[in-house]
């Protein structure tokens, strides 16, 4: 290398290094500790601030749902209060149209029983238009005991069976005696007004004739 060479290299060096000593000697920015935790006690002032208006929120938020649980839960008794008063005042009323149909039955099959038992005269011959008369009048009685009947089936009504049972204090009710040594004490032996059942519930108690020795 010739000394024109070594005297760039040595320039460029010195250079290098004059840049490298103004560098070091600048003094780097300092910190203001006092600025720093003024911020940071700001930060947590605001932070503390932010927690408590999310607590009060919660608790709002909270209460606001209890009190539409407990809204809800009183609608919800009081509805089921109302559907049944509805349905205790449907069926008493079902009830009082049930037994004013059970009075129709009584008088038609009294009427129906009174026909049956009418038996023709002698003089029958001479009686004929009153003989249809009285089997047109018959037929129609059974057609329209049917009807009841079945509308009463509609409803889930029954007659209760009494004809030789044991006196039963929830369904029969004895209104007449009689005094059979062949039977037992407390036996039905006949049956003088029908009772009913409604579904589970006695609808109108039976009126019997029971044996007492």
């Amino acid at each position: 290398m010739d000394e024109s060479s070594k005297e760039k290299l040595i320039e460029q060096f010195r250079t290098y290094l004059d840049q490298y000593e103004l560098n070091q000697t600048e003094t780097p920015e300092q910190t203001d500790l006092f600025s720093l935790f003024t911020e940071l006690a700001a930060l947590r002032n605001e932070i503390r601030l932010e927690s408590r208006q999310l607590k009060t929120a919660l608790d709002m938020f909270r209460e606001s749902f209890e009190l539409v649980q407990n809204s809800n839960e009183q609608l919800t008794q009081e509805l089921e209060r109302c559907r049944k008063e509805q349905r205790t005042k449907e069926r008493e009323s079902t009830r009082v149209l049930l037994l004013a149909f059970l009075e129709i039955y009584d008088r038609l099959d009294a009427g129906l029983k009174i026909l049956k038992r009418y038996k023709q005269s002698s003089w029958g011959f001479f009686c004929q238009p009153e003989i249809r008369l009285i089997n047109g009048i018959t037929e129609g009685q059974a057609m329209t005991l049917r009807r009841v009947t079945q509308l009463l089936a509609r409803y889930q009504v029954r007659p209760i069976n009494v004809q030789n049972k044991l006196l039963d204090p929830h369904t029969m009710r004895a209104v007449e005696v009689e005094s059979d040594h062949r039977l037992r004490n407390g036996i039905v032996t006949e049956e003088l007004r029908k009772g009913f059942m409604w579904d589970q519930e006695v609808l109108r108690i039976a009126e019997v004739k029971v044996n007492k020795k």
